[in-house]
């Protein structure tokens, strides 16, 4: 079973690791800094939450895609590029921290809370359920936090 930002304990262990992130801590790999991961996490998630606008229907490439993503890798791997406008890279100074980390904290415990069903579109995967959003971000936020070795 895939683990999901719509499950309370699930969502909570992101909550709890990223307690352990400090603002020095060195990534694994990439070139984010802790600040601008945090920033990019957030972005990314309030996208989601906030989205407003029509489906189109996926693509078979985004079909395909998204069966691959979401069945046969257990994990996002590394050094995957998204799209330019979630790159926080430079756009987040590291004296935001704290600030990045409990917005980080506030838009995770809001999954798992949220009253609407999530329906926007995923730039590579197409049109997602509130389910697969789920999966999908709890995904994306383990790949970061394990990115800085948490």
């Amino acid at each position: 079973m895939h683990k999901t930002v719509l499950d309370i304990s699930a969502a909570e262990g992101l909550v709890s690791r990223v307690g352990l992130l400090k603002v020095d801590t060195v990534p694994l790999w990439g070139t984010m800094n802790a600040a601008e991961m945090l920033g990019h996490c957030n972005v990314t998630n309030l996208s989601v939450l906030k989205w407003k606008g029509t489906i189109r229907k996926a693509s078979v490439r985004q079909g395909i895609a998204k069966f691959f993503w979401m069945n046969v890798l257990p994990k996002f791997p590394r050094n995957v590029r998204g799209k330019k406008v979630f790159d926080m890279k430079g756009q987040i100074a590291s004296d935001r921290f704290e600030e990045e980390r409990k917005i980080f904290v506030d838009l995770v415990r809001k999954f798992h809370s949220h009253q609407h069903p999530l329906t926007a579109p995923h730039p590579v995967f197409g049109p997602l359920n509130t389910a697969e959003w789920g999966k999908v971000i709890y995904k994306h936020l383990d790949h970061h936090l394990r990115q800085f070795g948490i």
